[in-house]
C-alpha cells in the first residue's frame, strides 16, 4: 500500500539507546517507553496527517451518531462504511475495518504504519464499548447493538473511547519497535529472563499506557462537550486533526513526566 515506515530507527542515535536501555537488563517499562516516544517523534508529526489515520479516528467519533439514526446502515454508509441492514457487532467491526482498508488505499502515498496501528486500536475500542455497553442478561439482538453504540455519543463515554484509542495506539507503537529487538534479549540475565515473561512485559507496557493515557478522558470529554453539543460543531477531519494534534501533545508530555519521576511500572 506504499507505507512510509515510521522512521529508520535501527542506524538511528536515539534506537540505539533504546537498544542500551534493553541491554541493560533491569530497566523500567516507562524508561524504554519514554525513549521510543523520543525516537518515534518525527514519525508521528508525519503519521498526523496521514489521511488514513485520520480516518481511524474520525470514524469513531461518527459512528455513535449514525447509530442514533433510525436507519443504522443507511447513517453508516454516508460516511463510507457499508453494512447490511441492522448490522451485528462483528458487521459493524468489520465495515469499520474495510472503510480504514479503503482510506490507506486511496492516501497510498501518504499512509503510514501509524494508521494501520490506528485501526487495529479502533477495532479493540469499539468492539469492547460495545461489548460493555450491551446487555448482560441475555445475548444482544442488533438493536441492542445500535443502540449501545449509540450511547457512545455522550460526552462521558467519548472520552472513556478517547482514552482507550490512545492508549491501544501507543500500546501498539511501543511494541513496533521493541518486537524488532527483543528477541535479542531474552534468557537469564537479560530484559526477559524467559518467553514466557514476555506476557508479563506485555502486561506491564499495557498498565503504562493506560495510565499514561487516562488524562485523555478529562480532554476528551471536554473538547467533544464543547464543539459537539456547545458549540453544535459537526467535527470533521481538519477538526480530529487538531484534537489528535494535541492528543499526542498530551500524551509525550505525560510519558515525559511518568519517566522522569521513576515510576516502576
Amino acid at each position: 500500500m506504499g507505507h512510509i515506515r515510521l522512521g529508520k530507527l535501527p542506524a538511528s542515535k536515539k534506537w540505539r539507546e533504546i537498544v542500551g536501555y534493553m541491554a541493560a537488563g533491569d530497566v523500567l517499562v516507562a524508561d524504554i517507553a519514554n525513549a521510543i516516544a523520543d525516537a518515534s517523534d518525527k514519525s508521528l508529526q508525519k503519521a498526523i496527517k496521514d489521511p488514513a489515520f485520520l480516518d481511524a479516528l474520525w470514524l469513531l467519533h461518527k459512528i455513535p451518531w449514525a447509530a442514533k439514526e433510525q436507519n443504522f446502515a443507511a447513517a453508516l454508509a454516508k460516511i463510507g462504511i457499508y453494512v447490511p441492514d441492522n448490522p451485528s457487532r462483528s458487521e459493524l467491526i468489520a465495515g469499520y475495518d474495510a472503510a480504514v482498508q479503503r482510506s490507506q488505499q486511496m492516501n497510498a502515498p501518504h499512509v503510514t504504519d501509524l494508521s494501520e496501528m490506528a485501526k487495529h486500536a479502533g477495532i479493540t475500542t469499539l468492539n469492547n464499548l460495545i461489548q460493555d455497553k450491551s446487555p448482560k442478561l441475555w445475548e444482544a439482538t442488533r438493536q441492542d447493538v445500535q443502540q449501545s453504540v449509540a450511547t457512545i455519543s455522550s460526552t462521558e463515554n467519548f472520552g472513556e473511547m478517547a482514552q482507550s484509542f490512545f492508549s491501544g495506539l501507543v500500546q501498539h507503537n511501543i511494541q513496533y519497535y521493541l518486537d524488532r529487538e527483543i528477541s535479542k534479549h531474552v534468557g537469564p540475565g537479560r530484559m526477559v529472563p524467559s518467553l514466557g515473561d514476555i506476557s508479563v512485559m506485555e502486561g506491564a507496557i499495557k498498565r503504562h499506557c493506560d495510565e499514561t493515557t487516562m488524562i485523555m478522558r478529562a480532554f476528551s470529554k471536554d473538547w467533544y462537550g464543547k464543539n459537539a453539543f456547545h458549540l453544535g460543531k459537526d467535527i470533521d477531519r481538519k477538526a480530529t486533526q487538531g484534537f489528535a494534534h494535541v492528543a499526542f501533545t498530551k500524551i509525550r508530555k505525560e510519558l515525559k513526566i511518568r519517566s522522569s519521576e521513576g515510576e516502576n511500572v
